[in-house]
């Protein structure tokens, strides 16, 4: 059945209308609120639709970040292949690039790639997931064109308790975590500490002409292997309802094997990644009656990156680099109440100091710097009965790059540019009626070029140093239909992409990266339907197009941009019948193009993953939960990225005890 088809289905499973139910909080939840305006989001302060994910949701699965944003609506997630391995997101036909992620107000995005490892994080200590898909969220001053994802570490409300946590499943896969949390009068603090590795090793069948002509009609994966460990603390101190402060430690160091495709034996490429961050935050709303607030946040980062290519199997030559990344930042936000408006702003400061040294050239190490200054004025209002609720924002960014490196043809270069951008977002949503709100939002955003995009990587990479910015108009209009027994959300969109940044290769496979322009346009819908206390329904559609605008590559021009599906769906079921529970869902992707010519089409994908989980409450708080997940149950083989096959069908158990 087609993606197109299942519409009227979605539209189908509709709210029933009538009003959604109130929740109150105990006077002592203080916290249960949003303490501080300037540094708490939420997802009603925002005019543009936003997907939410609790905790619930993966808390007990061997999962990370990108598995669990894999089902929501308008979201794409490609990953190389097997736990852990790369996992890139797009959001509305956006790059990996285009999309900012956050953890607790710190950007991830890496300053020399652009993008974010989805597979680096497991999710232990992260309490919720927002994404905004289109007009990221007012207070954040460096905001990207192609939609935001905000990770919430456990907050301070987290109760007191020890969690074991066990799983085992298909390749080898396994998983060991320990959780503690507890508190002391207005002093709290929980720390994770976890492990988790795979093989990878899945069969799958072998075409002479992509993977390796030496194997039969089927292999196995090789060096695909995985092993990462974790651990967090989060310690907190609350003067008063109105003052708290908290520190924010993680810690994470996976070591993976790098396949490549045509599975050879004597691969035995490496990547490790080391990274250590801290947050030190204080928030504050004691002055001027409450109504000034303000969160100021101190922020130090490091990111030691660790690639060996002793064979030369993976890329153009062999390799034995070492890639260190320090950040340092300090972010401030003033809030200010007054009655029915608050008015925000924000400047971020960041440092990035960048050393990238190859051991098997002569060359001296390349060292680039960063000064990035990003700041955000911004105004919120809300009518008195909450009907109407609009945004405006303006966003600048100041920037000054320096590189002091050795080009491809041998020659030591020293450079230094210093630019400034500015974006701006305005939103509107309305409640025509109680279930019913409509919402319209048009912003212009914008993505600098990463360190690698401008300066270049030691004979991989050519730098651009005449590069600009990609710059996107992004529109959107849409209804939310809310009832008891379910939702009903519809969204169209518009992305505007110009200029746009792609990178090009010449005959002896080295990268430069320039200016196009591209087109996009579609239409989202996600549903959900209670059918009874114990049953639901639950689905999402994206329909999107895409063209290349540009005539700077005649070949690609007017052609559907790679790298995204064009078309995607997903219909579920979920059960609960105490102490049991149990969930299905069939996915369908199609429209996907490996290459900007589009000769090279990726096969439609259809694949079908159940759950079931067991629930035991013992006396005192004690509880065991088991669960089980099988993806992929028809054991098809599908390739998200060229001659890159993901795993078949594959299971995982966990097991948690908490004491």
């Amino acid at each position: 059945m087609g993606a197109a088809r299942l519409l009227p289905l979605l539209l189908a499973v509709v709210a029933m209308p009538t009003s959604a139910e109130n929740s109150s909080l105990a006077p002592v939840e203080i916290r249960a609120g949003a303490l501080n305006a300037a540094a708490d989001i939420e997802p009603e302060d925002s005019t543009s639709p936003v997907r939410v994910i609790d905790r619930d949701a993966f808390e007990n699965r061997i999962t990370t970040l990108a598995d669990t944003l894999s089902n929501q609506t308008g979201v794409q997630v490609r990953q190389s292949g097997g736990l852990g391995s790369l996992a890139t997101v797009a959001i509305r036909g956006s790059s990996g690039k285009q999309v900012q992620v956050f953890l607790d107000g710190m950007l991830l995005n890496d300053p020399l790639y652009g993008s974010v490892d989805l597979s680096l994080f497991s999710l232990h200590d992260v309490g919720r997931i927002q994404i905004y898909p289109g007009n990221p969220p007012a207070r954040i001053a460096q905001a990207g064109p192609g939609g935001t994802i905000l990770l919430e570490s456990l907050g301070a409300d987290t109760h007191a308790r020890t969690k074991i946590n066990l799983g085992a499943g298909s390749f080898g896969t396994q998983r060991h975590g320990l959780f503690n949390s507890g508190s002391s009068g207005r002093f709290h603090y929980w720390f994770s500490a976890n492990h988790q590795a795979a093989d990878n090793d899945f069969r799958y069948p072998n075409r002479s002409a992509w993977f390796n002509p030496a194997d039969g009609d089927q292999t196995r994966r090789r060096n695909a292997d995985i092993t990462q460990y974790d651990g967090s603390l989060n310690a907190g101190y609350q003067w008063d309802p109105a003052r708290r402060a908290s520190l924010l430690l993680q810690w994470t160091d996976k070591d993976q094997g790098i396949p490549t495709p045509q599975n050879w034996q004597s691969n035995n490429a490496r990547l490790a990644t080391r990274t250590q961050r801290a947050q030190l935050h204080y928030q504050d709303r004691s002055n001027f009656a409450g109504r000034l607030h303000r969160s100021h946040r101190l922020t130090v980062a490091n990111i030691d990156e660790s690639y060996r290519d002793l064979s030369g199997r993976v890329g153009t030559g062999s390799y034995d680099m070492r890639t260190e990344t320090a950040h340092i930042g300090v972010a401030n936000t003033l809030s200010w109440i007054q009655n029915l408006h608050l008015v925000s702003a924000s400047i971020d400061t960041s440092y990035y100091d960048q050393t990238q040294t190859d051991d098997l050239r002569p060359e001296p190490p390349a060292r680039r710097e960063r000064w990035l200054v990003a700041s955000a004025l911004s105004h919120e209002w809300r009518n008195i009965d909450d009907t109407w609720h609009t945004q405006a924002v303006l966003r600048r960014t100041d920037l000054i790059d320096e590189a002091r490196e050795t080009l491809p043809d041998g020659t030591r270069h020293n450079s230094r540019e210093r630019s400034d951008y500015s974006g701006w977002q305005l939103g509107i949503r309305h409640a025509l009626f109680m279930p019913l709100d409509i919402y319209a939002n048009v912003s212009r955003q914008v993505r600098i070029p990463t360190l690698l995009e401008r300066f270049g990587q030691q004979g991989l990479f050519i730098g651009n140093r005449d590069l600009q910015p990609e710059e996107a108009l992004n529109i959107e209009v849409g209804a939310r239909w809310t009832g008891t027994y379910g939702h009903l959300e519809v969204t169209g969109f518009h992305r505007d992409l110009d200029p746009a940044i792609v990178t090009v290769f010449d005959a002896r496979g080295v990268g430069r990266h320039v200016n196009i322009a591209a087109e996009f346009q579609g239409i989202e819908a996600e549903a959900l339907y209670r059918v009874t206390e114990k049953w639901s329904l639950n689905g999402n559609l994206t329909l999107q197009d895409s063209q290349n605008t540009s005539t700077a590559v005649l070949s690609h021009t007017g052609k559907r941009v790679p790298g995204i599906y064009h078309r995607s769906a997903m219909i579920g079921s979920a059960w609960q019948l105490n102490p049991f529970q149990a969930g299905v869902s069939w996915h369908i992707d199609d429209g996907l193009y490996y290459d900007a010519p589009n000769r090279l089409p990726a096969d439609t994908r259809q694949t079908v993953d159940a759950s079931l989980s067991w629930l035991h409450a013992h006396r005192q708080r004690s509880k065991t939960r088991i669960d089980l997940l099988v993806r992929n149950i028809a054991d098809k083989h599908y390739q998200e990225f060229n001659r890159f096959p993901g795993a078949g069908r594959a299971w995982f158990l966990t097991l948690q005890h908490t004491l």
